[in-house]
């Protein structure tokens, strides 16, 4: 494998992809009303009816703070990934260079690789050397490109995916 892709990405791009994965585990956002309705209606068993609305308005905020928390952490990330950027997949690693980052990840470094319709989030941490993330906007690659990378990060031992089904659509960010 060797592709190569340069595009220009933009703040609206990166935060998508940190949303992306953030609104990627519906269950927990789920999870969380359910303990917070629970308690809430423990508390009107009780007859603490102002402790269950307080529980039940609790819930709801923490449910909205993890879609804010999402793009709060991709303006975070924004600034390493914006401008123009060159990405190269080959066999051995990936190239990400970008005005703020030049960075080579080796495949054999990499622990993570996440899967949303607007990018792939590689992560990887070698013993002894400090963690390193790229992110990887999926529009600029071509279906088959973006085919031959799945397939290859399929193959890749010891690295956990999550990852979106082939079903989902390419999502790329309306600009704004």
């Amino acid at each position: 494998m060797d592709i190569q892709v340069t595009y220009e990405a933009t703040t609206e791009d990166i935060v998508a992809s940190v949303t992306a994965n953030a609104s990627a585990r519906p269950w927990l956002r789920w999870a969380i009303v359910g303990l917070w309705l629970l308690l809430a209606v423990a508390c009107a068993a009780a007859g603490s009816t102002w402790f269950a609305i307080a529980a039940f308005c609790f819930g709801f905020v923490q449910v909205v703070n993890i879609t804010a928390g999402g793009r709060r952490m991709g303006l975070k990330a924004a600034p390493r990934y914006v401008g123009a950027t060159t990405v190269r997949l080959t066999d051995d690693a990936l190239q990400l260079t970008t005005p703020a980052v030049d960075r080579r990840i080796p495949w054999s470094a990499v622990n993570k690789v996440a899967h949303n319709p607007v990018a792939w989030a590689v992560l990887s941490q070698k013993v002894g050397t400090p963690p390193q993330s790229a992110t990887v906007l999926k529009a600029p690659f071509t279906e088959a490109q973006r085919a031959e990378f799945d397939a290859f990060l399929a193959c890749l031992p010891k690295v956990s995916h999550k990852g979106r089904s082939a079903s989902e659509p390419l999502v790329r960010p309306a600009a704004g």
